[in-house]
């Protein structure tokens, strides 16, 4: 299926930008290509932690709905149904909040937890060509001021560029 190959390089590429800036690279095609296609933040893994809720056999990938089921014991199946979708937008909540602190945070807890979902991202996510890259850095600064970003958060980083 080439559309969907395609779709899954563009998601890399996306990937590729967003880590390039949070590093402090310059975007441009060099850098953007050295980075990587992982990201702990991806929407691929919010999925993969919220949705799993409702496969059985798939609980041990679901950290956080597992923690509110332990919690919450029932003994009959319509309380059991009605507790799932109540603790639907809680277990997102948390499980944004997760990722967004997964995100910030390098720990090998941290990298253990979010393991699962990079695993997802490594079906969801493909190495893009230039011209695809050229379309995310354009994505990229139509929505976002990523100079100022790195003027912000890596106040060297143009000298760095220009020694480079």
């Amino acid at each position: 299926m080439e559309d969907i190959k395609r779709t899954f390089m563009y998601h890399g590429s996306e990937h590729k930008c967003i880590n390039c800036i949070e590093h402090g690279l310059e975007l441009n095609v060099a850098n953007v290509r050295a980075s990587s296609k992982e990201h702990k933040r991806c929407g691929t893994s919010f999925i993969m932690i919220v949705m799993v809720i409702f496969c059985k056999y798939n609980f041990r990938f679901c950290f956080i709905s597992i923690l509110f089921f332990m919690v919450i014991r029932t003994d009959t199946i319509w309380l059991r149904i009605v507790s799932r979708i109540v603790l639907i937008p809680v277990i997102a909540g948390v499980s944004y909040e997760f990722l967004s602190f997964a995100g910030k945070h390098d720990s090998k807890l941290v990298d253990i937890l979010s393991r699962p979902g990079m695993w997802m991202q490594g079906l969801t996510t493909k190495e893009p060509d230039d011209t695809m890259i050229e379309v995310a850095i354009a994505a990229v600064e139509e929505v976002f001021d990523w100079r100022a970003y790195l003027d912000e958060n890596f106040p060297d980083w143009e000298k760095k560029e220009e020694q480079a």
